[in-house]
């Protein structure tokens, strides 16, 4: 595989998700990434071959998107959320100490994280990829990078055993980072489960007018961005990728994501916007109404709307991360996703310092989301 930054330079593969690379990774690349994700202050280059083009990130700044920082992620995005919690004897206690294991973690190297196939998305969806691509790739990455950990993120052992297998055999530790939830519409007996057919009995009315991709206009973008910033900036945190309205835009001008929408007397009240890849769809734009009245649903609209297009398109959905007894009772399964990094080519504290975290975070996080269905 050939690593390049500059977009003249790549040979983008003859192939639909090589366009989809080419379209998305162009302005990225030449207008920087900060201008589509406010807070993803990193560079970027294009691993590829006759066959993939794979994005890549590196050098974050300080308190930048969990989706481009192993600090954010491990550190500053939980102090945040422990905050949330209102539990000022453990918010007291917890703060310094998250603080010191930032920068503690950051001293340690692990900014310098160079992160694979990363598209600024919280879930990143992998092409079909053969162990001689992942040969190649570490090859190519540890020549341009020979003192910086190698990561690839969001895989998990539904979809991903080959991958983890692979990388594991080259070296790279499994690190676990949350729970991710699939569905899968494509099976008839999915669709018999009660909750979802109350879904559909309860969000029939208010009658929503559904607005299609084609049809955003830079005013529903504005307010689709909004919806997005109430719910994954506000409500949870905002070290969720900031996206911009040039992103949106990049989103309905290049089909980045695929646009839907729900209006209701001429207002934006709901937004998602998906991607897919090797037969999985997930949503990475997601924002409604949080003023509105419950009982118009408008989360419950949109999560069906998703499985209703998923079911038609053929695709397995991945739900990401969070609600998760909401989806279970809409058929969904959890599993442990996991962020595989290349440590032993580093100095011996480096490595000492990853395998640790590994060892923690499998004995005692991942028993803890699972036990408390986070």
């Amino acid at each position: 595989m050939k690593l390049q930054t500059r977009p003249e330079q790549i040979e983008w593969p003859p192939t639909p998700d090589g366009d989809y690379a080419r379209r998305t990774l162009t302005p990225l690349l030449t207008r920087g990434s900060p201008v589509f994700v406010h807070n993803a202050h990193v560079q970027m280059g294009v691993l590829s071959d006759e066959q993939a083009a794979l994005p890549i990130t590196f050098d974050p700044a300080w308190h930048d998107t969990f989706t481009v920082s192993p600090v954010t992620h491990l550190a500053h995005y939980a102090a945040q959320e422990l905050h949330k919690l209102a539990l000022p004897a453990l918010d007291l206690a917890g703060q310094p100490l998250l603080k010191l294991l930032g920068l503690g973690l950051r001293r340690l190297g692990f900014e310098r994280t160079v992160y694979v196939n990363n598209w600024l998305l919280s879930t990143n969806l992998y092409p079909h990829l053969t162990p001689g691509q992942l040969r190649a790739a570490t090859r190519t990455l540890l020549q341009a990078f020979p003192d910086r950990p190698l990561a690839w993120r969001s895989l998990d052992p539904a979809r991903h055993t080959l991958l983890i297998g692979t990388l594991e055999a080259l070296g790279y530790v499994r690190v676990p980072s949350r729970l991710v939830t699939y569905q899968d519409p494509r099976e008839p007996a999915f669709w018999k489960r009660s909750q979802l057919r109350t879904d559909a009995s309860r969000t029939r009315l208010p009658m929503a007018e559904e607005v299609q991709h084609h049809a955003f206009t830079d005013d529903d973008l504005r307010a689709a961005l909004r919806l997005y910033q109430q719910l994954y900036l506000e409500k949870y945190s905002s070290y969720n990728p900031q996206f911009t309205l040039d992103f949106l835009r990049l989103a309905r001008d290049e089909r980045v994501l695929e646009l839907r929408g729900l209006r209701l007397n001429s207002e934006l009240k709901a937004v998602r916007g998906s991607v897919q890849r090797a037969g999985v769809t997930t949503t990475p734009l997601f924002g409604y109404d949080l003023s509105a009245p419950q009982r118009e649903g408008w989360y419950r609209r949109l999560s069906l709307n998703v499985l209703q297009d998923a079911r038609q398109d053929g695709l397995l959905v991945n739900a990401s991360s969070g609600v998760g007894a909401f989806k279970r009772a809409r058929g969904g399964v959890a599993v442990p996703e996991y962020t595989l990094v290349l440590v032993e080519h580093l100095s011996a504290p480096q490595r000492h310092a990853w395998h640790s975290l590994a060892a923690l975070m499998e004995q005692v996080l991942l028993p803890l989301l699972i036990r408390h269905d986070l």
